[in-house]
Order: C-alpha cells, then structure tokens, then sequence
C-alpha cells in the first residue's frame, strides 16, 4: 500500500491541477491554499489504488502514468474508464460517502495526487468559500460523468434493444 506525503513543490504539479476541473475557476490565492493540503505517491504497473468495498478516503489526480478504473460483479469485469494525465477520480465514493464501488489499478508506473477527506473538513472549516468551489466542482463533474453514462446506456439499448418491444 503506497504512503501518500505532502507535495514539498507545487510548480511543476501546478499547470496539470489547472486541467482538473475539480479546481476550475479557483483564484491563485486559493490555490495556494488548497495545493499546501495535496500529496501524492506512486504507484508501480499493476497496483492497486483502491479496491471496490474500501472506504473513501481521498480525491485521486493522475500527476503522471495511467489508471484504469474497473467495475466488476460475478466474475464480470467492465472497464469504467483508463485515466491519464489531468484527470481526476474517487470523487463520487468520497462525496456519497459509500464505499468504492469500482477498483483504480495503475496500468503503467504513475504518480497520483492526492486531496484527502480530512483535508477537504479542515477547508470546510477554514475557508467556507473555497469549500462551496470545490463541492459545486465535483457536482458538475459528476453531472458530466451521469450524462456520459446516459448517453452510453441510451446507444446500448438503441442498438441491442431493437425489435423487443
């Protein structure tokens, strides 16, 4: 299991940050304040993150490599999503409070960040404002990923479903 540490420097971390759209529309002053609570760790080919059934515990930023996201069930397994660079996940498990419902597996050697559930109370505490940003972030970025998953379960059922009914 890796051991995540506090990034000592935020500029060459900070332009992939600027991508993720968890913190779209965050002032450079606020950005300071959110990046001093972000870690990271690696990650070697084939290791898990996080496993479906574990308890949440942090936003995850792929700083480098990549990451498939599975779902499994019965011995089915579906890949979710392969995560690269400036892409961020874990944030549904995390906001829903329910436990992992799929598994984060580095597919090559990668470098995630990390913003931890205790970070994000402190900010709550600390900067209400920064706060709220980052809540209405993640909102729409799962807004995003529902309407994906519409519109995949919509051409599924379009083009299986065809003549049953």
């Amino acid at each position: 299991m890796a051991v995540f540490t506090q990034i000592k420097d935020i500029e060459p971390v900070r332009l992939i940050l600027s991508q993720i759209s968890v913190f779209g529309a965050v002032s450079e002053e606020k950005q300071a304040r959110l990046f001093q609570r972000l870690e990271t760790a690696c990650f070697k080919t084939g290791e898990f993150i996080f496993c479906k059934g574990e308890e949440p515990t942090h936003i995850y930023m792929v700083k480098s490599g990549r990451v498939d996201l599975l779902v499994t069930d019965n011995g089915v397994v579906i890949e979710k999503a392969k995560l690269g660079v400036g892409e961020s996940f874990g944030e549904a498990s995390l906001m829903s409070m329910h436990k992992h419902t799929a598994t984060a597996i580095a597919i090559e050697e990668s470098e995630i960040i990390v913003l931890s559930r205790h970070a994000l109370i402190q900010l709550e505490h600390e900067d209400i404002e920064l706060f709220a940003l980052l809540m209405m972030n993640i909102a729409r970025e799962l807004a995003r990923r529902l309407k994906l998953t519409d519109d995949i379960l919509l051409h599924y059922m379009h083009t299986h479903c065809k003549g049953e009914a």
